[in-house]
């Protein structure tokens, strides 16, 4: 559902119909679970080159805030193209515009980027992405349409077959491949592992590599199965599932939500999430 939202967003773009393009986009899922990937895959599929804010900031008084608008500028003249924002809720987060300790620098900073986003001239021109996997830490008017009107939230892997087709993409990235049989014998394995990330699912595949090359031989089935039994996750189950009903709090569209949470009552989404904040901390 995911990829089918952003390929829409790519043809709407790369028709050059402004009046229908987004102004931003908000990412939004646990870590792992792959969103710059996605991202990235996505710009390059709508044609457009994206930017990553560095930093330009300056010790001199004012020095800051011209360096922001140069930059906004250069952004703007180089149109098309994608304004992205990793870790979004550091730089936009809740009471992170206090600006107490650098003269107010930083609420003026956060307030000229905002604007920017919410330049109507902007539609068409720059698309502001940003990601994060705790958007509760946002600015509600950061999140708000006009400055990220379509929200994408991204999930783990929800059946052992979806496992198998993440692993089956790594491998071949890898140079290596199992045998088109592979996925009876190995589904069930992997069937077990709910809460595992794109990102601990990668980390099984190339510990399988290497007890293949470790044995001399090819990669086999009992390779990823000694790495599925041998390999510990993190162990932040409730932080995950936090950060994933995060997701479904934030989500612009009920049918991007996978079939376990489409179901959800908001006001459900909310006390499991108060919960879960109460066991993590």
């Amino acid at each position: 559902q995911i990829k089918q939202e952003l390929m829409k967003i790519a043809a709407t773009i790369k028709t050059g119909d402004r009046r229908l393009a987004p102004m931003g986009l908000l990412a939004v899922g646990p870590m792992g679970v792959g969103k710059t990937f996605v991202i990235k895959a996505f710009l390059k599929e709508a044609g457009l080159p994206g930017v990553v804010l560095k930093n330009f900031r300056s010790k001199w008084v004012g020095s800051t805030e011209s360096n922001l608008e140069r930059v906004l500028k250069i952004i703007r003249a180089m149109s098309p193209i994608a304004l992205v924002i990793d870790e979004g809720d550091r730089s936009f987060g809740s009471g992170g515009e206090g600006g107490e300790t650098d003269g107010g620098t930083s609420s003026r900073v956060i307030a000229r980027i905002k604007d920017f986003m919410s330049d109507t001239d902007n539609r068409g021109h720059v698309l502001t992405i940003l990601m994060t996997n705790r958007p509760d830490k946002l600015d509600v008017d950061i999140k708000r349409p006009g400055r990220l009107d379509r929200k994408i939230p991204f999930f783990y892997a929800d059946n052992g077959a979806d496992r198998m087709h993440v692993v089956r993409a790594i491998l071949k990235r890898g140079g290596a491949a199992l045998p088109a049989d592979a996925d009876a014998a190995l589904t069930e394995a992997l069937d077990a592992l709910d809460g595992y990330s794109n990102a601990d699912l990668e980390a099984i595949a190339l510990l399988a590599l290497d007890l293949a090359r470790e044995a001399g031989s090819a990669l086999a089935v009992p390779h990823l199965q000694h790495a599925i039994a041998d390999f510990i996750p993190p162990q932040h189950t409730d932080t995950i599932q936090m950060m994933e009903l995060l997701a479904v709090q934030e989500s612009s569209r009920r049918s991007l939500l996978p079939e376990r949470f489409a179901k959800l009552a908001p006001s459900e989404v909310a006390e499991l999430i108060a919960e879960l904040k109460r066991r993590v901390r």
